[in-house]
């Protein structure tokens, strides 16, 4: 949400989930700048604990739990699609 916007702006955040029996769907779409999460890269593994820095690990966090994760830009809308395999 920093950097979402233009200094000084806001941003709009609409998040819907769809679930079924096989599967989580969560869709988070925004009208700010666009940013496609599914280009950036891990976060660095680091060696220790001390060594880390605050913040920058939240993509990778996601990454490692989601079965699938797409964005898409339209009309001046970022919207993001990820899905979470139910456990059987």
């Amino acid at each position: 949400m920093r950097y979402g916007a233009p200094q000084g702006g806001e941003v709009i955040v609409e998040v819907a989930l769809e679930i079924s029996s096989d599967r989580i769907l969560m869709t988070f779409e925004d009208d700010g700048m666009a940013f496609d999460p599914c280009l950036r890269s891990d976060a660095t593994v680091l060696r220790t604990l001390a060594d880390a820095p605050d913040g920058g690990f939240g993509l990778t966090l996601v990454r490692s739990v989601v079965s699938s994760m797409r964005y898409e830009r339209s009309a001046d809308q970022n919207r993001l699609l990820v899905t979470l395999r139910a456990a059987l």
